[in-house]
């Protein structure tokens, strides 16, 4: 059995006669010895072997697997490498044994690898030797560590809960499971412990979380998974506060105990009508500045055309802009005038006013807008679409000028409206999540205007990234029952959770971060891809295991599965 980790062989090991296991990452050949690079998962050694001792070295190749007997000795100060963790010794081998020669990988194995992601994924063992990759997937465990530490000692009970289930759509397609025992009957994996959860506050578990694995067939998407793990959080006579209170308190224990940084809690606050008005969508980045401007008071009596009688005049101050070129501006222009709106319309401030609303400005403009010499003012008119473009503007322009600050800036959005139009039905649809409760001065416009319905439900987000969802529940059947029927939900597939709520449901709430995403965010990454050991593709397909794939006929037999 192993003894030692690399990380742990530093000068105080020093004259001690080890044995080491690891990979074969480099082999250099200088002046008569065999120089090699040696990698186990904390760290890379440098094995020294001199080949008329030690004949085999001359045999070892790359990602070879191996086992060294040897002296730990100081290198000589010219020699050692701050940039290692064992940089300072060296191991002087005495014995080799190669226990597992390696092919040829199909790529070099390195942090700043060469491969497309395709091929990485078909050989996902070999890109996990990577060092990047493991600093990933280690660091994932430290973080889920990190979150049941903090709640196995704020009282919460860790419950698992089952995977098969009925079918009870949640926002996506279920994956269906047929059963072999009962012909033309199935099972759904979860797509979350959602109704489960529920049951065990009614049960009097009072405080409850699991990592949850959740399956949602949704039609492919770059940033999301067919399958992906959350910490699913439910507790019994809590408030919007109190989940905050426990989720913050997390959040600052993972930094604290991960990342060895204090976490500023507790966390702004946003409503969702706040972060749309201001930002332009329900997930801001708050590492640079930048709102939108409303700006119909100042413009629209200008006697613009493009302006005329337009129910929005919003814009964006972009500070130190006017390096932002022409033809950027023109490509903006063009975007916004595919999404429905005019176009964009901007100004630049240097000596004098320059651009296509040059004309419109003045200098108490500029003051009343805080627009100074270098900035540059970008103004839109149209419908409600021009919330969501300038959110996206904005982040591009983030983008363009280099803006995001270094670190992490959590942010609430809270009071998410209930319900939606469906796009393909014409019909209310649940916008965010139906199991929760209203709020309360919404509550009579449920069947009379459900747009207006406002839901007591929040999503966490940081730099820019959706982390987490939850909110209060409902435990009153009665209401839940006419959220389904607005909805246009069938209420006789949740009977289970319908029928638990008239047995004393105690009030509760709860939250569900996204581990894969927490992780992404936490190590700089923009896919949550290099966060999972195995990960599917966008198509969501499993290159590695060559899946989905047929199965035998035998077995659709078994099922009563035929094929048209």
């Amino acid at each position: 059995m192993k003894k030692i980790f690399f990380e742990n062989i530093q000068k105080q090991s020093v004259g001690q006669q080890i044995e080491v296991f690891g990979w074969i990452d480099r082999i250099r050949n200088l002046g008569g010895l065999v120089f090699v690079d040696l990698r186990d998962r904390t760290a890379v050694l440098q094995v020294v072997i001199d080949p008329r001792k030690i004949p085999q070295a001359n045999d070892v190749g790359l990602q070879d697997c191996i086992h060294a007997v040897g002296i730990v000795r100081e290198r000589p100060d010219n020699q050692k490498n701050q940039k290692m963790k064992t940089g300072d010794v060296e191991l002087e081998t005495v014995q080799l044994h190669t226990l597992a020669k390696s092919r040829v990988p199909p790529f070099v194995i390195e942090n700043d690898v060469k491969a497309n992601e395709e091929l990485r994924l078909r050989y996902r063992y070999l890109d996990l030797r990577r060092g990047t990759m493991q600093q990933n997937i280690i660091l994932r465990y430290r973080v889920v560590t990190a979150m049941r530490e903090y709640l196995n000692k704020n009282d919460f009970i860790e419950i698992e809960t089952p995977i098969l289930t009925r079918s009870m759509p949640e926002g996506a397609r279920d994956y269906l499971v047929p059963s072999r025992l009962y012909s033309k009957k199935f099972y759904a994996l979860a797509q979350s412990p959602q109704m489960y959860k529920q049951l065990l506050m009614v049960a009097g578990f009072e405080r409850y979380y699991q990592i949850a694995r959740c399956m949602r067939d949704e039609d492919p998407r770059h940033d999301r998974q067919p399958e992906h793990t959350q910490i699913d959080i439910e507790m019994s006579f809590v408030d919007e506060d109190d989940v905050f209170t426990i989720a913050e308190g997390m959040f600052a224990h993972i930094f604290k105990k991960v990342m060895e940084q204090e976490l500023r809690i507790p966390f702004p606050r946003l409503t969702y009508e706040q972060a749309i008005e201001e930002y332009g969508t329900d997930k801001p980045d708050l590492r640079f500045e930048m709102k939108i401007r409303n700006l119909k008071d100042i413009f629209s009596n200008k006697n613009f055309p493009p302006f005329k009688d337009k129910k929005e005049i919003r814009g964006l101050v972009v500070k130190n802009g006017s390096k932002i070129t022409r033809k950027i501006l023109d490509e903006f222009s063009e975007t916004a005038k595919k999404t429905g709106l005019s176009g964009i319309f901007w100004t630049k401030k240097e000596e004098a006013f320059s651009g296509s609303i040059a004309k419109l400005m003045d200098e108490e403009i500029a003051k009343k807008i805080n627009l100074e010499k270098g900035d540059l003012l970008l103004i839109s008119a149209g419908n409600d679409k021009i919330f969501s473009f300038l959110g996206r503007l904005r982040n591009e322009i983030a983008k363009e000028l280099n803006l995001h600050e270094n670190g992490f800036r959590f942010l609430w959005v809270t009071d998410f409206p209930i319900f939606e139009i469906d796009k393909k039905t014409g019909k209310f649809t649940a916008s965010h999540h139906i199991f929760t409760q209203p709020k309360k001065e919404d509550i009579e416009y449920i069947e009379s205007e459900p747009l207006r319905v406002r839901g007591r439900l929040y999503d966490l987000v940081c730099n820019g990234n959706e982390l987490a969802s939850g909110s209060i529940r409902n435990h009153n059947r009665t209401l839940q029952e006419r959220l389904f029927k607005v909805a246009n939900m069938d209420k006789n597939k949740y009977t289970m959770l319908l029928d638990a709520l008239e047995y004393g449901a105690p009030p509760h709430g709860g939250i569900a971060p996204g581990i894969d995403r927490i992780i992404m965010v936490l190590a700089g990454l923009t896919s949550i891809r290099e966060v999972i050991a195995f990960p599917k593709t966008t198509q969501a397909q499993g290159l590695l295991e060559g899946i989905p794939d047929v199965v035998d006929p035998k077995q659709l037999k078994e099922l009563n599965i035929t094929f048209e």
